[in-house]
């Protein structure tokens, strides 16, 4: 993710391609944002473009699945298909380790509750990522961005989600997501991820 320069409209944007999973009922990220903003979700950035790179391009997609069921292939490794998927977005936030004060930092986090809280019960979505790096700071408001882990609550108990998807940044996951690896997001854990933001950050800045 790093900023771009829009020629149509003469502003900065942020700019984004990431490798993301494909399977079905999985919505890509620009998806995911347009349906935030049609439930009105609060502190959330615009996706103002999004695009899924072409599968039929080989660059375009992961090749390793090709090769899981060849006998060097290490045993009971499930392996999915990941496309390049690029957006941009509306605005340039600073990093919530920038903050200006302690209050700023709460603040920002409170924030960013506040968008998981609309998600989970406007969209029925939870985030599943609520990292350092996933909450910015923008005209002192904080954002919650980086929802490519996302999911619908009405697919969470699909088996494919547990045993496909990454489940967020390690050091912030709860302890329950951590001890049982084949658990399903709850909200709970979610709300566990945003205290352990503000403690590492606490302590490390």
């Amino acid at each position: 993710m790093c900023p771009a320069f829009d020629l149509c409209n003469k502003k900065v944007v942020m700019f984004k391609d990431s490798w993301q999973v494909s399977l079905p009922d999985i919505l890509l990220e620009g998806k995911t944002y347009k349906l935030l903003k049609s439930h009105k979700v609060h502190n959330i950035t615009t996706c103002i473009a999004c695009y899924d790179m072409p599968p039929t391009i080989p660059q375009q997609s992961t090749q390793t699945i090709k090769f899981s069921s060849t006998a060097w292939a290490r045993p009971n490794m499930v392996i999915t298909l990941h496309i390049l998927h690029r957006l941009a977005l509306n605005i340039v936030g600073q990093k919530l380790t920038n903050f200006e004060s302690s209050h700023q930092l709460v603040q920002s986090i409170h924030d960013a509750l506040i968008a998981h809280k609309d998600a989970y019960e406007l969209a029925k979505m939870l985030h599943q990522d609520l990292s350092i790096g996933n909450v910015v700071i923008h005209e002192g408001i904080g954002i919650l961005i980086d929802w490519d882990l996302a999911k619908l609550i009405a697919i969470q108990a699909l088996d494919f989600v547990v045993i496909f998807v990454t489940k967020g940044t390690w050091q912030f996951m709860s302890a329950y997501l951590i001890s049982h690896s084949q658990a399903i997001h709850r909200v709970e854990d979610n709300l566990e991820f945003s205290l352990y933001v503000l403690l590492w950050t606490a302590l490390k800045y």
